[in-house]
């Protein structure tokens, strides 16, 4: 008989099989387990932090963008103001269908700032400027276009 080969029950088989044991498939999928143990919850918590900021400044896009429509559309002025240190913006003069103002917990607005729209949508305070948000080590920028009073994010 060849020394690279066995016989069991009248049939022969190779000594050095090319595949792999159940055992090494097992601890295989056991080392990455515990690696995914360890690891996703680290990277999930920079994930929702990430995705709230990123929720908070398109909602303070979006409430800045009700001001503007809402001066247009009144024919008055309607400014919205950002309290460094705070989590709430508001709204001057205040109406009953105004947006809530309040950020998802953890967020700050950094910098105190002001946009005011005219009955034209123009801002004729804050225009051409910009402020900051922040969660944990992220900061998001919001600024406002002068002249169209378009809001960007970056």
């Amino acid at each position: 008989m060849n020394k690279n080969r066995k016989r069991i029950n009248n049939k022969i088989f190779p000594t050095h099989s090319r595949g792999i044991t159940l055992i090494e498939l097992i601890l295989v999928i056991l080392i990455i387990a515990i690696l995914s143990a360890v690891a996703i919850p680290k990277v999930g918590i920079d994930f929702s932090q990430r995705a709230s900021l990123d929720g908070a400044a398109y909602m303070i896009a979006s409430d800045i963008r009700y001001a503007q429509e809402w001066a247009m559309s009144t024919r008055t002025s309607k400014s919205v103001s950002f309290t460094s240190g705070s989590s709430t913006y508001t709204f001057h003069p205040q109406g009953s269908f105004d947006p809530s103002g309040q950020l998802p917990a953890g967020i700050r607005i950094n910098q105190n700032f002001m946009v005011t729209f005219n009955s034209l949508g123009e801002p004729i305070v804050g225009g051409g400027g910009s402020f900051s948000i922040s969660s944990g080590s992220q900061t998001k920028t919001i600024g406002i276009i002068n002249y169209t009073g378009k809001v960007t994010i970056h």
